[in-house]
């Protein structure tokens, strides 16, 4: 069950203490929707010995006509739940040229920003964000093709700067998609995630399934535990 691999995490990587103030990052998509949605399940259950508070922080990024409904549905998210609410929009693009560097950099880095932001002003202790067992490997391989010692190897962490949290490290895609349809969240789809520009997407959409299917049907697995051999 999603939930108990989750839990597994958090307590294995020591990701949330009682007490803590988990500022989630919630663009309204299948990964960032599950983890904001099982980490309050978490929190509710009586049963569970979690004591912590979420906040929701939302980035509109104004480069898909859509990414206003996208804010909206995660603001409405957050009202259902009586969660903190914090939203900030911002020209990515526009940025971009500004700074000269991709847009998918300068995104990035605006999200984090944001994040650190609402940290400080809500209180917070952790940022929480939806990186996957498949952003792992995909990050493992992307290093293997620029060229990378072993610590290219460790792939994501699951906590950093005793900040920074990824409690769906585990989790993959495929179980993301069926938690969502389980508990009828009905996320939000980026069409850019499709469109092989970047590097991210190429290796996400190209090589990996190329893998799968002409080497190893498995290999998120396999690379998931190289991964963390190396972190051994």
């Amino acid at each position: 069950m999603l939930k108990d691999e989750v839990i597994e995490t958090i307590n294995r990587s020591n990701l949330i203490e009682n007490n803590d103030k988990i500022v989630v990052g919630v663009s309204g998509g299948p990964d960032s929707i599950c983890l904001v949605n099982v980490l309050y399940e978490i929190k509710i259950n009586n049963d569970l010995s979690f004591d912590f508070d979420i906040a929701i922080a939302h980035v509109n990024h104004m480069i898909r006509e859509e990414a206003s409904d996208d804010e909206e549905f995660v603001r409405t998210y957050a009202k259902d739940r009586s969660l903190e609410f914090f939203s900030k929009r911002i020209d990515v693009q526009n940025l971009a040229k500004e700074q000269k560097i991709s847009t998918e950099e300068a995104g990035r880095n605006a999200r984090y920003q944001f994040f650190e932001e609402v940290l400080k002003s809500c209180n917070g202790t952790k940022i929480a964000t939806a990186h996957t067992k498949c952003d792992n490997s995909e990050t493992v391989l992307m290093n293997i093709i620029r060229g990378t010692g072993t610590s290219g190897l460790k792939g994501i962490q699951p906590k950093r700067d005793e900040i920074f949290i990824k409690p769906l490290i585990k989790i993959s895609r495929d179980e993301i998609e069926e938690y969502c349809e389980e508990n009828k969240l009905n996320p939000r789809y980026d069409k850019t995630n499709f469109e092989n520009v970047y590097t991210r997407n190429k290796v996400r959409n190209i090589l990996i399934p190329l893998i799968q299917k002409e080497f190893n049907t498995n290999i998120i697995d396999t690379i998931d535990r190289l991964s963390r051999s190396c972190n051994d």
